[in-house]
Order: structure tokens, then sequence, then C-alpha cells
């Protein structure tokens, strides 16, 4: 089976490249897509030197749409999506996505951090169905058909889909992996207005589909 990553971008150029670099030492991966959403930096520069197919949109249309334009540029069978402001990420974080959808048939997997920083450790904790890092049977990510609108709600549409269909969902311990902070990259105040953001368009998703805490919890285990 193919199977594609998909990394979603808005100004990551001093961060992107390690994640595109480990990613292609992995056996596993077929091809790497890189979609800048309306990057104002380098960042589709670094992809491009990467050699990498890179899709650069001209304005930022949000994260689920990213996702999409990604999907929309492979037809691998299996998709996996990480992050690009990854840190440690390393090789076998990926295949640990990716193996249980090849050996054991499951249409999804959620990787948790573990072991990487309290800070991070605690939201997978807490919200794991909020994980970007996952992989999916393609006619899965296929059939949610709002991921282009969800913008940071796009790992809620996808959970939303696991229960609505009741899949087979795993959740995978990603040791030692983290991500660069909001705060981290633009600074207190900005990353501050920005993390805002972010939790207000999940919770609108949330109250917009009208999902249950118990029901998302219950496909994650």
């Amino acid at each position: 089976m193919n199977v594609a990553l998909v990394i979603p971008a808005y100004n990551e150029e001093e961060r992107i490249e390690n994640v595109i670099r480990t990613a292609q030492r992995s056996d596993v991966l077929s091809e790497i897509v890189v979609v800048s959403d309306g990057s104002t930096d380098n960042t589709v520069q670094v992809a491009l030197e990467c050699n990498v197919q890179t899709v650069a949109l001209p304005i930022n249309q949000g994260k689920g749409a990213a996702m999409q334009y990604g999907v929309e540029n492979t037809d691998s069978e299996i998709i996996v999506f990480l992050d690009a402001d990854l840190v440690n990420l390393k090789v076998e974080h990926i295949e640990s996505l990716v193996n249980p959808i090849i050996e054991d048939n499951m249409d999804m997997t959620c990787g948790v951090f573990q072991a990487g920083r309290d800070s991070t450790d605690m939201h997978h904790k807490i919200t794991p169905w909020l994980t970007g890092q996952r992989a999916a049977k393609r006619e899965v990510i296929e059939s949610c058909t709002d991921l282009t609108e969800s913008k940071y709600g796009a790992e809620l549409s996808l959970t939303k889909k696991a229960v609505e269909e009741k899949l087979k969902v795993k959740k995978v311990c990603l040791k030692g992996l983290t991500h660069t902070t909001k705060e981290e990259k633009i600074g207190l105040v900005k990353g501050f207005w920005a993390r805002l953001k972010m939790y207000w368009q999940v919770i609108s998703y949330f109250r917009k589909n009208d999902l249950k805490y118990d029901s998302i919890d219950a496909v994650m285990e």
C-alpha cells in the first residue's frame, strides 16, 4: 500500500526542514506533500529545496483546508498527517502511526506525545483527540465532508467521523516527541492570542456538531 505524508504548514521556515528530512529517511512513506497555507516567510522555498511536492496556497485558509489540499494532491491509500513544527521527530514515530493500519487493519491512528515535555504531554493526555499526528485510510479522510471548512477543528472532523462510523482507532504513544508552541514562535502576546483563536475554532466546531466528550474519549481507547 502506498503511504503519503501530508504536512500542513504556516510560516514554518525555521522548523519544517527537520520534519521533512526525518520523514525522507522513512521506508514506509511513498511520497511527501507539503501544503503551505498562505505562508509569508520562506516555508515554500525550504520545502522545494528538500525536493518534496509542495503546494503553495495564495492565502491562509486554515489547517483543515491545507490538509484537504494535501490529500487531493496524492492518490496514496494511506495518509499520514504531521505538524510542521515537531521537535525530536524520529522515523520510528512515523512507522508507529502507519504500521497498525497496514498490519492490523486499523482505520486510523492518533499519536499522543509522551515524555516530550510536560506542557505538551499534558495537553495530549487531556485531549488526545486534538492531536495533529495521525494516519488514516484514504476513504476515511475523503468521507469527512467538512474538513476544508473546519480550520483548527480539522482533527475533530476526523475524530467525529471515527465516532459516527465506529471506526477502529488506535492511540499511539510518541515517546520523546513534542512541538514548538505558538508563544515560542511569535512571542508571548501574539502567541497567546493565536492560541485563543485556535481554541475558539475548536470549541466552535465542538458546539456546531454537538459532540460529546464521552463518545470521543471512547473511540480513542
